[in-house]
């Protein structure tokens, strides 16, 4: 009997000090790190997800602007005779790093202040055709200067007038009566004499004007 009770407690008394020494060791354990072995609530797992999600839809989202490696294409279009001609042209640099939006108030304070160049050359407005952050499109109409030149005297109602060139308009009245200037003169007048400037034709009526 005391041989048993001897054998118990060679068994008993190791396994007592194992259990003893394990759970010290846990409790050490989370005492210095005590979050190992935390796990957040589902919601705050979901929480901490959606910022990134955030961030790139916010990435995606954003409009496109102007660059430096944007393609600036300019249309010069005529609205007489409809002829459109395309000229791609460094970008502004003041055009760089703006949005379609910006750059509509950008092209709308340059119609109203354009540049002498375009005014010499008859512009009338600038308009945004395209955007995006590739390639930009903006088209220039201009009304060219009327190189037409040139003036021509009929006569009308025995009295003679002057015309523009379109023969459409009239230029100006006279009190030149067409029978009182010499005979050769009266034939050009009749077939509606051509004088190529107003130099020409002020000294048609410094001449014959009465």
């Amino acid at each position: 009997m005391k041989f048993v009770k001897r054998i118990s407690l060679f068994f008993i008394y190791p396994l007592s000090m194992f259990s003893l020494g394990f759970a010290a060791n846990m409790a050490i354990m989370e005492f210095f790190y005590p979050g190992d072995n935390y796990e957040p609530p589902r919601e705050e797992q979901q929480a901490a997800a959606e910022p990134v999600e955030d961030s790139v839809e916010v990435l995606g989202s954003q409009e496109p602007v102007v660059t430096a490696d944007t393609r600036y294409v300019i249309q010069n279009y005529n609205t007489v005779t409809g002829e459109k001609v395309e000229e791609e042209s460094d970008t502004p640099d003041k055009y760089i790093g703006l949005d379609r939006d910006k750059l509509v108030n950008e092209i709308t304070e340059y119609n109203q202040n354009p540049s002498l160049t375009d005014l010499e050359q008859g512009f009338e407005y600038m308009e945004l055709i395209s955007f995006s952050a590739g390639r930009v499109v903006v088209r220039k109409s201009y009304q060219p200067p009327d190189e037409e030149k040139g003036f021509f005297l009929l006569n009308e109602d025995h009295y003679v007038v002057v015309y523009d060139h379109s023969l459409s308009n009239v230029y100006m009245t006279t009190d030149i009566v067409v029978e009182d200037l010499p005979e050769e003169l009266q034939e050009e007048i009749l077939n509606m004499k051509y004088v190529e400037d107003e130099g020409e034709l002020y000294n048609f009526l410094e001449s014959y004007s009465s």
